[in-house]
């Protein structure tokens, strides 16, 4: 109830917001001497948005059609019809915001704006473009569902006191238990090897997402292991419908459903809802876990916990908390001990080429975490008393790193060389790295449904983290970018094929396509773009 009700009252206080707004902007779209045309048309489009706010208001007469019940609250599709048709009209230009209209996304944008017009707010059609081309665009105009996302971590600070639902590994004597959250890696089918299939940055629950996993699903994978973020904030309604319900629909409970946290899955009540999926069907029972085999072992981490505020304007890198990290190492150590080759996997990168990672220290994210130390959810993050300077690359304070610094020093140089490769998502784009801050392969693959539109260059570097202490940007493999559809960059997948000591990699990618009766993208086969055997 309270958490209802603390809810209701931030959707009241925004829509109360944005109708004052547009009724103001209705007043001077009139003005004192009639309309002009321009005018009309503006003043008609604020009309259409002031019936949409109407109706966010009345909430009985909202469907469930457009509240889309598993997110934090029903204002992401009313917020953005309002965005949409003031992009259209010109209105955002009034605003001082500078949008492109001439690019996929704008024009998407503006067809959205004529479909409420023509079809109706609610109408099948408007909804549906909505789900295909405007849902999760993060790239001015977006979708202004990504609220939902404040809203959950807000409402995870003030009605559940800032503590998430993180699992520490179990004390045993002195150190740690390194057989906690180990199972064995399943055997593969007779005279065949075993199939891994990888995405990452999935749990969208839109017709891009659905289409990745059922090319996925083509290659019969053996073990499914999603690299974290179920959106927009990890509700554990989001993570039923959006995650658990189309795994088992594909798959069913016979095959090795796993996943790892990213900072979305713990934003809305603190992960309650990662750690309700993955109760329900048993294969694991914490929120990172090794499998071991005769000549591999996969180990995965959650690195979302430490990034999982975002309600501060800076953020620190995220790390393990001192439990995963000793448990992590003795991984590391086993496999190296028995001759196993390590395949590391999480949902942050360990470096990047083209955003920023965090900074070492940020009083605000640190405090945070308080909460937590306070109630014991994790051992007290004195990680944070080494500072920037003497972490590796030794940069100040203020500049960015373009590697994860915190999370490369817990892990010595002779176990980090020993991996053979590490898999992350977080950054909506997909790059295949060089050798790279003592790592042999860097493999980002985190855009299995965020739809990204293509005229942003996911591979420019950028000029706001510093790589001269690893000797500049991080390059990738020759022939091994993937493309672009008619509104986004390809949205891709990868398997990994473990055949005794050998594995082969293969990633693969899909594009968008706009269909012909103007409905919005839809997505077809996927296609290989690279291999590698390691």
């Amino acid at each position: 109830p309270a958490l209802a009700e603390d809810n209701n009252r931030s959707r009241t206080m925004l829509v109360s917001r944005f109708r004052s707004v547009l009724e103001e902007r209705q007043k001077n779209a009139t003005g004192h001497r009639g309309l002009s045309p321009s005018g009309e048309a503006a003043a008609d489009m604020i009309g259409v948005a002031l019936e949409a706010v109407k109706r966010v208001e009345e909430r009985s007469h909202v469907s469930g059609a457009f509240t889309r019940g598993p997110h934090e609250t029903d204002l992401g599709y009313p917020l953005t019809v309002i965005e949409a048709l003031a992009f259209s009209a010109n209105l955002t230009e009034l605003l001082g915001l500078k949008w492109k209209r001439d690019t996929p996304n704008g024009q998407n944008f503006i067809h959205f704006a004529h479909l409420v017009l023509t079809e109706g707010y609610g109408s099948a059609k408007s909804l549906d473009f909505y789900f295909r081309a405007i849902q999760y665009v993060s790239i001015a105009p977006v979708d202004l569902g990504w609220v939902n996302e404040f809203i959950g971590t807000a409402l995870t600070y003030a009605v559940g006191g800032g503590l998430h639902a993180y699992r520490k590994v179990p004390k045993e004597g002195w150190g740690y238990d390194a057989s906690f959250s180990v199972r064995a890696l399943p055997d593969p089918p007779a005279g065949k090897p075993l199939v891994v299939g990888l995405i990452s940055d999935w749990g969208c629950g839109t017709p891009a997402s659905d289409a990745v996993l059922a090319a996925l699903a083509t290659h019969s994978p053996d073990v499914i292991i999603h690299l974290g973020d179920v959106y927009y904030s990890g509700t554990p309604a989001e993570q039923r419908e959006f995650w658990l319900e189309p795994m088992l629909k594909t798959f069913g409970k016979e095959k090795l459903l796993l996943q790892v946290p990213g900072n979305h899955d713990y934003y809305s009540q603190g992960g309650a809802g990662f750690f309700e999926v993955i109760d329900d069907l048993r294969h694991q029972n914490a929120s990172y876990f090794v499998l071991r085999g005769t000549h591999w072992q996969i180990l995965a981490l959650d690195t979302g916990l430490l990034n999982s505020v975002n309600l501060v304007p800076t953020d620190t890198m995220t790390f393990l908390t001192q439990d995963q990290a000793s448990w992590a190492k003795q991984q590391l150590e086993f496999g190296k001990d028995n001759g196993l080759k390590t395949i590391m996997m999480s949902h942050h990168q360990l470096f990047s080429r083209g955003e920023s990672v965090g900074v070492a220290n940020a009083a605000l994210n640190e405090a945070a975490f308080v909460p937590d130390e306070l109630h014991g959810t994790y051992p007290w993050l004195w990680a944070f008393n080494t500072k920037s300077e003497d972490l590796p690359g030794n940069l100040p304070p203020d500049v960015h790193p373009a590697v994860n610094t915190r999370l490369l020093s817990q892990f010595p140089p002779e176990l980090l060389e020993g991996v053979s490769a590490w898999y992350w998502g977080h950054e909506h784009a997909n790059m295949l790295f060089k050798p790279y801050a003592g790592l042999e392969r860097g493999r980002l693959i985190g855009n299995a449904c965020i739809p990204v539109p293509k005229n942003l260059d996911r591979y420019a570097t950028s000029n706001s983290i510093d790589a001269e202490p690893w000797g500049g940007y991080a390059e990738t493999l020759p022939d091994s970018r993937i493309g672009t559809g008619d509104n986004f960059w390809n949205n891709a997948f990868a398997t990994v094929t473990l055949d005794g000591p050998k594995a082969t990699a293969r990633y693969f990618e899909l594009a968008d396509k706009d269909a012909t009766d103007g409905s919005g993208p839809t997505w077809g086969s996927a296609t290989q773009y690279y291999e590698e055997e390691f």
